[in-house]
């Protein structure tokens, strides 16, 4: 019986840490459900595996073109991947002393306002998807690639309904999320397999079922 696999990204969670670990080279994001749904075959979860789609959630700020067009036209754009984009949010912000009490919205040394941008609506658009398609029996298998411990009430509550979540996590963050999820996946251990490659196409996986001696 086919298991039906939906892939859900936290973007800068996951995109922020690879930045990190990956040195200088870059994210193969059209490789990472291949690379994700192999990963799964070395769990108990059964023979066949069905990959149903990747759904990306990004918070962008409202003059960085160059990042949404990316995810519009690159990412989205892959078989089986949707992009949930949400514009972050600007904010003023100020400094006081504690000492003397003094306060200023500007930069000390360059007088440029003090701003910020507050992400907002990820966490909810990617619980919501979760919501609906457990609602509508459509998902067997969640591939949270994720290490905010925000998810770990939906994570266990998904769980309660029969739904098996696999956390994809950096090691070292977010322990939480992880002992909530069925299994996990260790990201470090994947970079290698996510690393760019600057010429060649890898298969599309969106009509694919994974069998479970797929190595």
């Amino acid at each position: 019986m086919l298991q039906m696999v939906h892939v859900f990204v936290d973007y800068w969670n996951f995109q922020l840490r690879w930045n990190e670990r990956g040195g200088e080279a870059r994210c193969d994001w059209a490789a990472l459900p291949e690379v994700l749904m192999g990963a799964l075959t070395r769990l108990p979860l059964g023979e066949d595996l069905d990959f149903q789609g990747m759904r990306v959630y990004a918070s962008c700020d409202p003059d960085d073109e160059n990042l949404r067009r990316w995810l519009e036209n690159f990412v989205e754009r892959q078989p089986g991947t949707s992009v949930a984009i949400l514009e972050r949010r600007r904010r003023y912000d100020h400094i006081r002393c504690r000492a003397c009490g003094y306060e200023t919205g500007t930069c000390p040394s360059c007088g440029q306002p003090l701003v910020w941008s507050a992400e907002k609506g990820v966490e909810a658009a990617l619980i919501t998807d979760l919501f609906d398609l457990a609602a509508a029996d459509a998902m067997d298998v969640a591939v949270l690639v994720s290490s905010d411990s925000d998810f770990t009430y939906p994570t266990a509550a998904l769980q309660r309904r029969g739904i098996k979540v696999i956390n994809a996590m950096w090691r070292g963050a977010g322990q939480e999320l992880a002992r909530a999820a069925w299994a996990t996946i260790d990201l470090d251990e994947l970079i290698p397999k996510l690393i760019r490659e600057m010429s060649g196409e890898r298969r599309s996986v969106a009509t694919v079922v994974v069998e479970g001696e797929r190595t």
